[in-house]
């Protein structure tokens, strides 16, 4: 049980609690006998009960009986990086380093983590190297596909913070598409997959929501892509402006007075829509309505025939 946490107060809480510490001893000392099924089965019967609503210890749970039963790591991703975000929103991040710590004692014990990626924010990492490194990604985008800007929780950065939002953990760009329409967007963007996939831009693994691509970087953090068009004289940038503003919103493109890097023309207002009114304020717990989001653009998402599962890095 993690002492930061409320105590368990039901039945469910102490149950949860109890499989934990199960989970782990088995992590810290094997024991060949060890049969998990039973304890799957019992945190995924959960996930009706819980929804979305995963504490601390089940995510730590479900983590600990993945790696520590020989299952596929990379199945444990997912609650890794909800687990971060809650730490990060309760401001414990001792304790997610302390649960990380865990994991890699593990690895140095022979147990597998392929596939695992520890999220790592901004307010431990060199800035002036990921700026460099967003740069030249950047230019080698924009040469490729058009133009590009940084977009969602850098552009809330650079505008709101002068730098890297510190609990943040990936960055944020935009590519203009030549469309004009929810359906030549989709073609486009799904053109610029090819593109970018054969100038060796796109990072090895993407994320399940079709509407986002991972570029390649030079560190620890995910660069994501997002697409963007004007038609009617009305702006879209997947996911948050659907019609929202006008186009000259976003063009043309302005430096960024911290980066230099392209940033909308009206970023404020692109921001109001995002983030919402109280965009000006630090929301370390804040979380983007992906749902919401995915209906406002469902042509789109229609047109490109994929799910409509949001993305884990927003």
């Amino acid at each position: 049980m993690n002492k930061t946490d409320a105590q368990p107060n039901t039945p469910f809480d102490t149950r949860v609690a109890e499989i934990r510490e199960i989970a782990l001893a088995q992590l810290v000392l094997p024991q060949d006998d060890f049969v998990a099924a039973g304890y799957h089965t019992e945190l995924e019967g959960m996930v009706a009960v819980l929804g979305d609503a995963f504490s601390t210890d089940y995510l730590e749970a479900f983590i600990l009986l993945i790696i520590g039963t020989g299952k596929r790591p990379r199945r444990a991703q997912k609650s890794l990086y909800r687990l971060y975000r809650k730490r990060v929103a309760a401001g414990q991040m001792a304790e997610f380093h302390r649960f990380t710590d865990i994991l890699k004692d593990a690895s140095e014990r022979g147990i597998s983590l392929a596939g695992i990626y520890f999220p790592q924010s901004f307010q431990t990492q060199d800035h002036a190297k990921i700026w460099a490194d967003v740069g030249a990604v950047l230019e080698k985008v924009k040469t490729v596909v058009g133009p590009v800007f940084l977009n969602s929780g850098t552009l809330l950065g650079v505008v709101r913070d002068k730098s890297l939002i510190a609990h943040d953990d990936d960055v944020d760009l935009a590519v203009l598409l030549d469309a004009d329409s929810h359906d030549s967007a989709a073609r486009a963007w799904q053109e610029i997959h090819h593109q970018l996939k054969n100038a060796g831009l796109l990072a090895r693994d993407q994320l399940p929501n079709p509407g986002v691509y991972k570029l390649q970087s030079e560190g620890v953090y995910n660069i994501d892509l997002f697409p963007a068009w004007i038609g009617d004289g009305r702006l879209h940038v997947y996911p948050h402006t659907c019609g929202d503003l006008p186009g000259d919103a976003l063009m043309p493109l302005a430096p960024c007075p911290v980066t230099g890097l392209p940033i909308p023309a009206r970023a404020e207002d692109l921001l109001m829509v995002n983030y919402g009114a109280g965009w000006r304020e630090p929301d370390p717990g804040y979380s983007f309505r992906w749902n919401r989001a995915n209906r406002r653009f469902r042509k789109f998402m229609d047109a490109l025939g994929g799910n409509r599962k949001g993305g884990e890095n927003e």
